[in-house]
């Protein structure tokens, strides 16, 4: 069979008629238009039932092996994460640049305690290789997300400028903060935002997601869980709002 047949006969299993190569799709605008309204009504539902959303997360995520503490506010929150310092006696942390940061009066609180906080961005501690040495001897690790899932208990981090996913990975202690509007009720509705996030922003995706659902685990070595291998050891939640 030539290959024009091959096609044809491909094209009548599909049900199409005619001998056009070109895909069916609608023009991006179309596209985005209709993610638009299906964006709108995932936050419209997810607005409903935040309170709900935010105790399964709490709920799934203990039971994934993170450490969850849900912050009564702003200054509870930052006064959590000055005492899980201290008990951890961590005298240099890494955080990524999460927009939450800006809010949360961190660096300054943790400075008291005279803890050295350094921003994940090139610049901040000169090249990329110095950057990588930092994280990889930061004692913990603090990042705000992109998202947060309730079915799974998981976090989403995106990447991009401040923002790796090694700050998660490299330190023995990983604290993720969420904020309440950042709570989804599964993972097709975040991958949907994400979709209409491609759309509107001409491909630019990054280069991952990172899923992070729990300490790090492996079963590699004679079928025994072995936690904290390829990642933290120890996974805190902190839940604001």
């Amino acid at each position: 069979m030539d290959q024009s047949a091959f096609l044809q006969s491909i094209r009548t299993a599909l049900g199409k008629s005619g001998d056009s190569l070109a895909p069916d799709y609608a023009p991006l605008h179309v596209q985005a238009d209709a993610q638009r309204q299906k964006a709108a009504a995932i936050e419209a539902r997810v607005a409903g039932r935040r309170a709900e959303l935010l105790s399964r997360l709490a709920d799934v995520a203990a039971r994934q092996g993170w450490h969850v503490y849900r912050a009564a506010s702003d200054a509870d929150a930052v006064a959590y994460l000055v005492r899980l310092a201290k008990e951890k006696g961590a005298r240099n942390v890494v955080r990524s640049a999460h927009g939450v940061f800006r809010r949360l009066p961190l660096d300054a609180a943790l400075a008291q305690e005279g803890v050295q906080v350094t921003e994940a961005a090139v610049g901040q501690t000169g090249s990329q290789e110095q950057l990588r040495e930092v994280m990889a001897n930061a004692d913990m690790g603090i990042t705000g997300v992109d998202y947060a899932v309730a079915e799974t208990g998981s976090v989403v981090l995106a990447p991009r400028q401040g923002v790796s996913r090694l700050v998660s990975l490299l330190p023995p202690v990983h604290v993720a903060i969420v904020e309440s509007e950042q709570v989804h009720e599964s993972l097709d509705d975040v991958f949907a935002l994400r979709r209409l996030a491609f759309l509107q922003g001409g491909g630019d995706m990054g280069s991952y997601l990172s899923f992070i659902s729990g300490p790090s685990r492996t079963a590699d070595i004679e079928q025994t869980i072995v936690v904290g291998v390829h990642g933290p050891v120890e996974v805190h939640l902190v839940v604001v709002g």
